[in-house]
């Protein structure tokens, strides 16, 4: 199974000048977001975030609530010498970003993580003032 050097290059290529575009139109953390999996469940007592982050191990993971907005990184790195008949050595690296904007009124110190088959799930509960109200519409 061989890789064509070409196509790679030419990928690579074409996602860079597309996140390259999306800064330039100042929509930066959807620059960086594309390409990660991620789903938001927005139920009445919490919201749910589960973000594909295949590769790394809990230890290597950041999640963090500031200033209203989740954010969850991780950076991966190995290093191995080869062992045996061949000679060289072999990296490896891998980083994840995800970042958004959350509501208001979430309890910070009852927020719960895991991480499990490559996906990291984190639960955000809501405080009353995050909950939803229901509005009445009026006909006039």
């Amino acid at each position: 199974m061989g890789v064509d050097p070409k196509n790679e290059l030419a990928q690579f290529r074409a996602n860079f000048d597309r996140m390259l575009g999306r800064i330039w139109s100042g929509d930066f953390d959807d620059a960086w977001n594309r390409g990660w999996g991620c789903d938001v469940q927005d139920a009445e007592s919490e919201i749910v975030v589960r973000a594909e982050a295949p590769g790394f191990e809990p230890d290597e993971i950041d999640v963090r609530l500031s200033a209203g907005r989740l954010v969850m990184q991780a950076e991966h790195k190995s290093e191995q010498e080869s062992t045996g008949d061949s000679n060289g050595h072999f990296s490896s690296y891998g980083k994840f970003y995800r970042a958004m904007s959350v509501p208001t009124g979430i309890e910070a110190d009852k927020i719960e993580a895991s991480y499990k088959n490559g996906v990291l799930e984190v639960h955000l509960p809501k405080g009353e003032e995050a909950k939803s109200k229901r509005i009445t519409v009026q006909a006039k």
